[in-house]
């Protein structure tokens, strides 16, 4: 009786929210739920379909239960009194509309919360679980095609110490993705050529200091074409050669800012000499109407050489015909048709590093076979400059092609594709064999299709350089052009990727993963696309022979003190010792000229001898194809001008100077009697001797002035003359 009176006082609002509430997650459990017929046999989802049908009786069942339990226990609290019962589930049934109608909007929760509930469920919290079960999901293959957004934020720059890293007998080149040094062997290294690709800014003059560095350790030939310039590596090879113990490096500025001088066509044999002439000059057929001319300006060129000590002077002393084998038809002519040459000559002679002496000039032959550290700056505007650095490195590879060198060299060029050459091409090929390494530094591989010199085959030309470069470390491409080219050349591979994943939509209008998942094979290069083209600074993909690519992380070599490239002047005597060269009006090289003024401001010395043959320059110029045409003349002994060097290590060694060879190479010309020796000494003689007493007549003006006069009459006859 107690219990009846206890819920009949509770009956309120309150209990009232807790019934509608329980009513609407039953309904969320049982009624919006789909009761339906399926194949699946596991305990778990049987036992669920058991239990949602449980609930949709439950819930159907609870309400009148509930009233008919109450009426039973109503009726034995009363003595089984069963109009007492009545009036009691009466009372009862009152409070309950009296609360149902004070707490009407829990009818808006009941049936407002299960759909409320049920969108969660379906829209978030379903799609959530799915996406993150997937994740988890233990796959068969782990293979994925490249994404750009994964690779930009992957790949990450590592610093340290090459250094560290370095091995008697290898190459170190850097650290793979693992953190594990990549190494060469010195040997492998030796017989393959390298090509350095990738923007300014990228990486490329990190791993070329790197290199450079290791070559001046090992005792090699360090060579380092320079036309930005770089900041770095000329302080990181000075610093290497200290700390190594070898001499500081050659320096040769083509720009004059700083020191160094080159005669571009003084070394090498007459072939040689005239190659880089017509090289430098621009003088090759390149297949226009503009051929005709050339053909002739190389026809008085190859007149010339003969005669040519390979000076800028003496070449434009040659085009004005100052020369005694050079007749007054031939003159003429040259003067007509030289027009190209003697531009060139002109420019050429702007430039001060260029208008060197043979003694003066850069011995490239010489710092080859001593393994020498070089730097060569040059520029990437200037014409001229760019010519002159063509010249060098065509008589690298001609002194190269001679004879093999005594110690391996490495030879650098940044930024070849001003100044790479068809010569410098083909050598690719030759100059492995000869001790020589190459490495070529370039931005894209475009650019070796828009060389500054138009006639050449810049096709065949990058063809070449591609072919025969097979060491390829490519930075960070900023074209397709460049990222595919390099990505193929990694290879590709096979990979199992998903092919396709389905997902399924649901009521609440989200998807969710399915299970199934179809797996299938795709092919990508195994450096693809995405990564060159999303490579941080300093790493770079590494391809080799017989080696599978892979991703080289590199860092600069440290630098103790930056102290830059030494002014002109600073160290001219580390390049060679030569005597002060007299301005370049009054010499003319290893040549004098016999016609200028005898009181020039100053004489070569040859002319301070009493015995002194105003043609003794002629000795060291090779024999004159053209003599017998005009003098009506013959060799008397037959001589190859294009066998003679003018620079031979061998026969330094053996003590002969190159003046000796070339004085018993000399061509034999008509001999002169006793009585022409005589008058063209009388002839000198009087020429010095009119020199001199200059200073001498203008102390002494009271002794009569005398003028001294000398027939040259009788040379008149002379064969030659």
């Amino acid at each position: 009786m107690e219990f009846l009176r206890l819920i009949l006082l509770n009956t309120n609002p309150g209990i009232a929210a807790v019934m509608s509430l329980l009513l609407g997650v039953l309904l969320v459990l049982s009624i919006t739920g789909a009761v339906r017929e399926t194949k699946e046999t596991t305990a778990l989802e049987l036992f669920l379909i058991w239990f949602r049908r449980a609930m949709v009786i439950l819930l159907a069942m609870l309400f009148p239960l509930t009233a008919a339990a109450l009426y039973l226990l109503a009726y034995v609290s009363f003595s089984q009194d069963w109009t007492a019962a009545t009036n009691y589930m009466s009372l009862w049934i009152a409070e309950l509309k009296t609360a149902a109608s004070d707490m009407w909007w829990s009818l808006i929760v009941v049936f407002l919360l299960p759909v409320l509930v049920r969108t969660i469920v379906l829209r978030w919290l379903r799609p959530a679980i799915s996406s993150w079960t997937r994740k988890f999901r233990v796959r068969q293959t782990g293979d994925a095609l490249s994404d750009i957004r994964v690779e930009v934020s992957k790949i990450k720059a590592k610093d340290f110490n090459p250094r560290d890293y370095y091995r008697d007998g290898m190459m170190f080149l850097g650290l793979d993705g693992a953190g594990q040094p990549v190494h060469m062997d010195d040997e492998i290294f030796k017989k393959n050529h390298l090509k350095i690709i990738g923007p300014s800014q990228t990486g490329k003059g990190v791993n070329l200091g790197v290199l450079l560095d290791q070559a001046i350790k090992k005792g090699w030939g360090a060579w380092f074409v320079d036309l930005k310039p770089d900041d770095f590596i000329y302080d990181i090879m000075r610093e290497s050669c200290e700390d190594n113990g070898r001499p500081a490096p050659l320096v040769l500025d083509f720009n004059g800012v700083g020191d160094g001088f080159y005669a571009p066509f003084v070394n090498g044999t007459m072939r040689e000499r005239r190659e880089r002439v017509v090289k430098a000059f621009t003088m090759a057929d390149t297949g226009q109407t503009a051929d005709f001319y050339k053909r002739i300006e190389r026809e008085i060129l190859d007149f010339l050489m003969p005669l040519w000590d390979g000076t800028l002077n003496n070449l434009k002393k040659l085009l004005e015909g100052k020369h005694p084998e050079i007749s007054d038809a031939k003159r003429n002519w040259i003067r007509e048709n030289c027009g190209s040459i003697k531009s060139n000559a002109s420019e050429f002679s702007q430039l001060e590093s260029l208008c060197a002496t043979k003694e003066q000039s850069f011995d490239v032959a010489s710092a080859l076979h001593s393994s020498q550290v070089v730097y060569v700056r040059s520029h990437m505007k200037d014409t001229v400059v760019r010519k002159g650095t063509v010249a060098l490195l065509d008589e690298v590879v001609q002194v190269a092609l001679r004879h093999p060198l005594p110690k391996h060299v490495l030879l650098i060029v940044d930024e070849c594709r001003f100044v790479v050459s068809d010569t410098m091409a083909d050598a690719l090929a030759t100059v492995l064999s000869k001790g020589i390494s190459i490495g070529l530094a370039y931005q894209s591989v475009k650019d070796l299709l828009n060389l500054p010199d138009k006639s050449l085959n810049a096709e065949s030309i990058k063809t070449g350089i591609e072919t025969n470069t097979q060491v390829t470390i490519s930075y960070r491409a900023n074209d397709d052009e460049t990222a595919e080219w390099v990505s193929l050349q990694t290879g590709t591979v096979q990979k199992s990727v998903t092919k396709l994943e389905k997902v399924e939509t649901n009521r609440g209008g989200a998807e969710e993963w399915s299970a199934e998942r179809s797996v299938g094979q795709a092919e990508e290069q195994l450096i693809p696309v995405n990564q060159l083209l999303s490579l941080p600074p300093r790493v770079g993909a590494l391809i080799r022979p017989n080696t599978l690519a892979t991703l080289l992380y590199t860092c600069w070599v440290p630098v103790k003190e930056m102290r830059g490239m030494p002014n002109r002047g600073a160290a001219l005597a580390a390049i060679k010792p030569t005597k002060p060269a007299p301005p370049a009006s009054a010499t003319e090289g290893a040549i004098a000229d016999p016609f200028e003024d005898p009181f020039a401001a100053s004489v070569s010395d040859e002319f301070n001898t009493p015995e002194a043959d105003p043609f003794a320059a002629l000795d060291n110029a090779e024999a004159d194809p053209f003599a017998s045409l005009e003098a009506g003349n013959t060799l008397t002994k037959a001589v190859d001008p294009f066998n003679d060097y003018d620079s031979n290590p061998l026969a330094e060694q053996n003590g002969e100077s190159s003046k000796e060879q070339s004085r018993t190479r000399k061509a034999a010309k008509g001999k002169l009697s006793a009585d022409e020796e005589a008058a063209i000494t009388a002839a000198i003689a009087g020429i010095l001797a009119d020199e001199q007493p200059r200073q001498q007549q203008k102390s002494t003006s009271d002794q009569p002035k005398r003028e001294s006069r000398v027939d040259l009459s009788e040379l008149d006859d002379l064969e030659g003359i």
